[in-house]
């Protein structure tokens, strides 16, 4: 796992924190894959200013889904550079107009910045949340040409969200599936299962990504694997995520209490260091949602 910013390879730079990772892909224009949060807005400037990027170049910005934490940053971005076009997945782009998830986000940022101290501003840029403009919606199997034989293949990949979109760099073998794979946990060869949304879907877009030559994946939480790690991380991370749902259908059956269970499963999911900023309350109705639909209960 590489955890630190910087170049992966010539044509992938790794930007942004341990917690939250956007990554810049570099053909004869860039691409920036993951929209981040506004509170790493100031790091992710000084980082594409330390690293020499020609921002004029970028000329794609992909959002995976709409959580707040994988599209926080992106009004942010769009304001400081217009020329940039948005690419995200039918639903995605529907939810990022729509009032009620974009009412949410903002909110979550919003408190957020307040309890980190920060300000809601950056360079007289406003940090705000607000509608996102699609420019590209991806489908399965488009792709974005970005010149010097880099293009960008797009998998829908919903489970861990309903408009979970996946992208993949053929001539690179890099898998960019922000929340739609098991990652591992800190420390430990053991990988956290994110079928928030729907486990079949999940499990689905697994199965989709499975034939990939995959030779390195890009995480927008924790880091870039790469090598053999990389190779069998889908399966891996399938195995995973099947014997997940078999062990909170056994522990149902063993507590016979579906709120006992939620709490049991949201503790030990915010124990976790890349949870750390997540809210016990939103941390218990992802965890609602993920234990019902591993016991067919949605």
């Amino acid at each position: 796992m590489i955890r630190e910013p910087g170049f992966i390879t010539e044509q992938i730079l790794a930007l942004g924190s341990r917690s939250i990772r956007m990554y810049l892909i570099k053909g004869e224009f860039y691409a920036l894959l993951g929209g981040g949060v506004p509170w790493i807005v100031d790091k992710l400037e000084t980082q594409l200013e330390h690293f020499g990027i020609d921002r004029s170049r970028i000329r794609y910005l992909v959002i995976s889904h709409a959580h707040h934490d994988h599209c926080g940053a992106v009004p942010y971005l769009l304001k400081r550079y217009p020329h940039i076009e948005t690419v995200a997945s039918d639903y995605g782009a529907q939810l990022l107009n729509k009032s009620k998830p974009v009412e949410l986000i903002r909110s979550v940022n919003r408190k957020t910045l307040d309890g980190m101290g920060m300000p809601h501003h950056y360079k007289n840029i406003s940090l705000d949340f607000e509608p996102i403009p699609i420019s590209i919606r991806a489908d399965d199997g488009d792709s974005l040409d970005l010149g010097n034989g880099i293009e960008l293949l797009f998998y829908l990949t919903p489970g861990h969200s309903r408009c979970s979109l996946s992208s993949f760099i053929p001539a690179l073998g890099a898998l960019f599936p922000a929340d739609a794979l098991p990652f591992p946990e800190d420390g430990s060869d053991k990988l956290v299962v994110t079928a928030n949304h729907d486990y079949d879907d999940y499990i689905h877009s697994l199965e989709k990504m499975l034939p990939l030559p995959v030779t390195m994946i890009g995480y927008e939480h924790g880091g870039m694997i790469v090598g053999e790690d990389a190779a069998t991380m889908i399966s891996r991370g399938l195995s995973a995520t099947l014997q997940h749902r078999r062990r909170i259908r056994e522990r149902f059956e063993e507590l016979n209490d579906l709120e006992l269970l939620v709490e049991e499963i949201a503790g030990k999911y915010l124990s976790l260091e890349l949870f750390s900023s997540v809210s016990p309350d939103i941390m218990r109705a992802m965890m609602r949602r993920m234990v019902l639909s591993a016991l067919k209960m949605l």
